[in-house]
């Protein structure tokens, strides 16, 4: 694998890394939090929502933003709200303060998502794609194994150094707090960036698409998984610590060990590329992981459960880097930034929708009921995704003869 990106590239990885640290701070303790603000299942529902919905209603306006002012200025733009909402959410006294933070910080991801994956794009080869995105992905998610393996002490550690209790409104508020310091120490290489050339584009023009088609199809699949993780993956540490009754602690460490398997099925996929062709690797991978799902949602045992969650999230979210560097591939350089934001809006409406949904399903059924029938939607929508990937993008490529053709990442790594 070659590892020989510019400095440019290295400090983009450096911030991905620590945003990533901030990222599983946040996600650990959020839902735990909200119920210490006193908030139940239908506010974790609303304001597990609230990024992926204000992120999706302002992506195209980012997505216009980023082709006007560039992509490094729009990343610095996403990163500093991302902090402040992540501080905002971090002092909240009630549903309307965290409400703020949680729009804040969806208008900061717009921002950094729309401008991402176009920042890579444009500073890498297409002999090197996939691993880049590859790597980037592994940090982020390898970021998740020590925020999630640190973050579980932080409210033992806060509740030794003052006496007080360790689920307790105090220890879990220093753990989101430590989050928005994990964010802030990102922003250090955000703003070490250098926005080269950029001419921004007349009025009009900004939100054009050249090949609508094949975004469609690029597309479509994103928006069934959305709509399936959104009733379930943020609620995997209530399902888990509801189901088996574990400490923090032990659901840090759980979540930790999950993310370090998925950093690892990452870095492998460019091996994979080579072998299968990207749009096979990622049919192969994701199919996969539909059974581990289903055991993770119906297994009654916490070490099945355990072995299904670091399974499935290894394969399902391994593909994401195959599947984003082939689109950066096969869009023109001007669709590049608008995939990303349309394809955030498939995505986070989804998620959204079924977010809010999954609230209130858990508040008006009792706990298991509600768990078991979310995860049947959750894998009825990533099946139905796996489907939408073979029917609209490998078969039309395997007629058109391109499945196999050199790609993306499928050389010189």
């Amino acid at each position: 694998m070659n590892l020989r990106f510019s400095n440019q590239v290295w400090l983009f990885l450096a911030a991905s890394f620590s945003f990533g640290l901030s990222q599983a701070f946040a996600a650990l303790f959020l839902n735990f939090y909200l119920r210490e603000l006193g908030l139940g299942a239908q506010w974790q529902g609303v304001l597990n929502a609230l990024p992926a919905l204000t992120l999706a209603l302002l992506a195209l306006p980012a997505a216009g933003l980023a082709r006007r002012i560039g992509n490094v200025r729009a990343i610095a733009l996403g990163s500093v709200l991302g902090l402040v909402g992540a501080v905002v959410l971090a002092s909240a006294s009630g549903p309307l303060m965290a409400m703020v933070g949680a729009i804040v910080q969806g208008a900061g991801t717009a921002a950094l998502v729309v401008a991402g994956s176009p920042f890579m794009a444009a500073h890498s080869t297409p002999q090197s794609r996939v691993t880049l995105f590859s790597v980037q992905s592994a940090l982020m998610t390898g970021a998740g194994f020590l925020g999630n393996l640190l973050g579980g002490r932080v409210p033992e550690l806060y509740a030794a150094s003052t006496g007080t209790e360790a689920d307790g409104l105090g220890a879990l508020r220093a753990a989101l707090l430590v989050a928005a310091g994990f964010q802030a120490l990102g922003l250090i290489p955000v703003l070490s960036l250098r926005a080269g050339k950029h001419t921004p584009e007349p009025g009009g023009r900004t939100l054009a698409v050249q090949d609508r088609r094949t975004m469609t199809r690029l597309v479509t699949p994103n928006v069934l998984v959305g709509l399936g993780a959104g009733a379930t993956i943020p609620f995997l540490n209530v399902f888990i610590e509801g189901k088996f009754n574990i400490s923090y602690a032990s659901l840090g460490t759980l979540f930790a060990w999950a993310s370090l398997a998925t950093a690892a099925t990452a870095l492998i996929q460019p091996w994979v590329v080579r072998r299968l062709g990207p749009l096979r690797a990622v049919l192969v991978v994701q199919a996969s992981s539909l059974p581990f799902l289903a055991l993770l949602g119906f297994a009654p045992e916490l070490w099945m459960v355990t072995a299904a969650l670091f399974t499935r999230g290894a394969l399902m979210n391994a593909a994401g880097p195959v599947y984003s560097a082939h689109a950066m591939t096969v869009l023109s350089d001007r669709d590049r930034p608008l995939y990303s934001a349309v394809n955030v809006i498939a995505w986070d409406l989804g998620w959204a929708i079924s977010s809010m949904l999954a609230g209130v399903v858990r508040g008006a059924l009792p706990f298991s009921v509600a768990f078991n029938l979310l995860f049947a939607w959750t894998l009825t929508m990533y099946a139905g995704s796996v489907l939408a990937i073979y029917l609209g993008l490998y078969r039309p490529a395997r007629r058109a003869g391109t499945l196999n053709q050199k790609m993306a990442g499928s050389v010189g790594d």
